[in-house]
């Protein structure tokens, strides 16, 4: 089953809703202080779930001549 995660910014509210999910009990200062965190996970998740172009191809980056 895959699972998509929103690329589109994260709101207070939603943040609570998925830590409440955990099973993570927060106050809402605590939510507003992770929620930068939260923006940057975001933004890894989507740049890992990219492809890649051929160029990043670790067998293209690999020279066997030692120069």
């Amino acid at each position: 089953m895959e699972r998509v995660v929103s690329t589109t910014r994260i709101d207070e509210s939603e943040l609570a809703v998925l830590l409440g999910r955990a099973g993570l009990k927060l106050t809402p200062d605590q939510v507003r202080e992770i929620l930068p965190g939260a923006e940057l996970f975001r933004g890894m998740i989507a740049r890992i779930n990219a492809p890649l172009p051929r160029e990043a191809e670790p067998a293209l980056t690999f020279d066997v001549e030692q120069k």
